[in-house]
């Protein structure tokens, strides 16, 4: 396996973080703040000739180091980074697939924990990003206006519609708001179909949508709540709106959970049982049955069912699950489906053998 560039390598602050591991903590896992933005006088990225995408991000860098506000950053032609890097920070959320793809003129930069990234020529010339753990979309886009505004750059604006983006969209504000939230309990009840369907009417402006699918199913009880507008709304009414949709959603999450606790039965005890027994003992794990299952175990553990699984090692356990963190992390390619299953059973049973422990034991009730 090619050993991937330091700069991928990085674990993002919001899964290094340390909550305070209660209930809640575990339910709103991370949040943050996108704002795209275009340079006067240039077409947008996908129309734009190879020359003047470099000199686009020459442009751009050039802004980014004459600003205080950006001391300290590092970047990454996308072109430079080989297969490997450029897939563990699409993994690890720091970069979205078109600019994994690579092209001229294309680069990201971030800070030391990844807490700030920006990416330069993807589908705007600029798009800059702070996330963070737990719910802080008031700190984040302060931090994300100021990274913008710090730059001494044109941007393109219509008088009436605001800031122009390749995407209309996000015409307006340019700004995206994002909550990825875990909801094991309305999942493990059926409440969830019911529960979208509800915010699609009661949330207008916003969406929920799980955040891991493929072609054929969706998994996993993790779902990443975002604005749908940025016409005729100011971004703080953005970051409001989704804050507030955020802690209605935690709400019935624990609503759920206490619901579950009080109505306790075999079924229920059996299934957070068998899917605890699944990780400790199974030879090979799909990524999709592996969150499933692991979603399952960290609500019994949240519950006091299971033994304590705190929050920053389980965030870094479904990181590291992934393809490619997993064969970065076992120093070899994973080539072929069945190989990666094996890979990360042998994984999730080193890590359950370790919560197995009597010390593990005394925390949850059993």
């Amino acid at each position: 396996m090619a050993i991937a560039d330091p700069f991928a390598r990085v674990i993002p602050a919001w899964i290094d973080a340390h909550d305070m591991d209660n209930g809640a903590d575990s339910i709103t896992v991370m949040s943050g703040v996108r704002i795209r933005r275009n340079i006067d006088g240039f077409a947008f990225p996908g129309r734009c000739e190879k020359s003047e995408l470099y000199d686009l991000a020459a442009l751009v860098l050039g802004a980014i180091g004459r600003s205080d506000g950006w001391k300290g950053m590092d970047f990454r032609m996308m072109d430079s980074l080989d297969g490997t890097s450029r897939n563990l920070l699409l993994e690890s959320r720091m970069i979205t697939a078109a600019l994994a793809q690579g092209g001229p003129g294309r680069f990201l930069m971030r800070d030391d924990d990844g807490t700030i990234s920006c990416m330069i020529n993807e589908e705007d010339h600029v798009s800059v990003s702070v996330t963070g753990s737990g719910l802080d979309l008031s700190s984040a886009l302060g931090r994300t206006e100021a990274m913008i505004d710090s730059l001494d750059i044109k941007y393109m604006r219509d008088s009436v519609l605001g800031y122009l983006t390749a995407n209309p969209s996000y015409v307006g504000t340019g700004v995206r708001t994002f909550v990825l939230l875990h909801l094991p309990a309305l999942d493990a009840l059926d409440e969830m179909r019911r529960v979208c369907d509800s915010f699609g009417r009661d949330w207008k402006k916003l969406t929920l949508s799980r955040l891991f699918s493929d072609k054929n199913n969706e998994y996993g009880s993790f779902f990443l709540l975002s604005n749908r507008v940025t016409l005729s709304t100011t971004p703080g009414e953005i970051a409001g709106l989704a804050a507030e949709a955020s802690q209605s959603l935690a709400s019935k999450e624990l609503f759920s959970r206490h619901k579950i606790r009080a109505s306790m039965d075999a079924e229920m005890d059996d299934r957070l049982w068998r899917a605890w027994g699944v990780l400790r003992h199974a030879r090979k794990l799909s990524f999709s049955e592996a969150v499933n299952l692991f979603s399952l175990v960290k609500l019994g553990s949240d519950m006091g069912i299971l033994p304590h699984i705190y929050n920053r090692e389980w965030k870094k356990m479904v990181l590291g699950v992934q393809k490619y963190h997993l064969a970065m992390a076992a120093h070899s390619i994973i080539r072929e489906r069945s190989e990666e299953s094996r890979v990360r059973a042998a994984r999730f049973r080193q890590f359950m053998e370790k919560k197995s422990s009597p010390a593990s034991f005394e925390v949850g009730s059993g």
